[in-house]
């Protein structure tokens, strides 16, 4: 079991090297804003992480309604990943929908968003999993219809009291679905303020175990059915093709036609 921070601009310019020394031992990044462009802080906090060998991965934090918009976001995250130096990169990809825009589609639309952005992001070679709330979770996500098998889901169950990161959550109030992480707080402190922003507070999560990869198939469209066209027999005097074929009429018939042999 290990203790991650997820950290974005908001927490400012934070000091890698002491997290690491307090106790963190990994982080989630979030990658782009709701405008696409990269977090203000994203290119400073991998290479910060890299330089402190601290293991990390990325989050997008999801506005996408439909499929295509939640394709085209995780083909840009993986861009990125693409031409960046991952050194330390092994906490893969996850994709965060708890925003109220997909709360008011229905269970199907939401397991279609999810399942395309993890068809895209494991096409191109990453690990994918899911972050949401638990009660978003209860409420909007249908296990049976999404396909991944990886999940992080927040509860908070010690209101918004500060937690320190050495002190271990209460498993009782884990829940459930968190089959690779819990996040348990979001006032998460170190033993002293290790950034500017956020007012030292940091969401804090446990990992239980690494996430595996699922592929999702490409939904394949199914052959439209050919069907054979029978002719009938010419029965003219002429040798012309082109008389031949301007006095057939199309019948599909077996019994009183033939297939046309040219």
């Amino acid at each position: 079991m290990r203790k991650l921070v997820d950290v974005s601009s908001y927490n400012g310019v934070v000091s890698w090297e002491k997290a690491k020394t307090y106790g963190c031992q990994g982080a989630i990044l979030k990658i782009i804003r709701k405008d696409l462009n990269r977090d203000k802080k994203f290119n400073e906090n991998y290479a910060a992480c890299n330089e402190n060998e601290i293991a990390w991965g990325v989050y997008n934090y999801s506005y996408a309604t439909t499929a295509t918009k939640a394709k085209s976001d995780m083909e840009l995250v993986c861009d990125i990943l693409d031409k960046i130096d991952k050194t330390h990169f092994e906490y893969g990809v996850w994709f965060d929908i708890e925003d109220k825009v997909q709360a008011s589609l229905n269970k199907t639309k939401i397991a279609e968003i999810i399942n395309a952005a993890q068809q895209v992001v494991e096409k191109r070679g990453y690990l994918f999993g899911v972050y949401t709330g638990m009660s978003y979770y209860n409420e909007h996500i249908d296990r049976k219809l999404v396909k991944c098998n990886n999940w992080w889901i927040a509860r908070y169950y010690n209101s918004n009291k500060r937690m320190q990161i050495a002190t271990a959550p209460d498993q009782e109030k884990k829940p459930d679905a968190a089959n690779i992480a819990w996040q348990y707080t979001s006032s998460g402190r170190f033993p002293k303020v290790i950034s500017t922003g956020n007012s030292g507070n940091f969401d804090l999560n446990v990992v239980y175990k690494e996430p595996t990869s699922k592929k999702v198939e490409e939904t394949k469209k199914t052959p439209a059915k050919t069907k054979t066209v029978y002719y009938p027999k010419y029965r003219g005097k002429s040798s012309s093709i082109v008389d031949a074929l301007k006095s057939l009429k199309i019948n599909s018939s077996k019994k009183t036609g033939r297939k046309l042999q040219l």
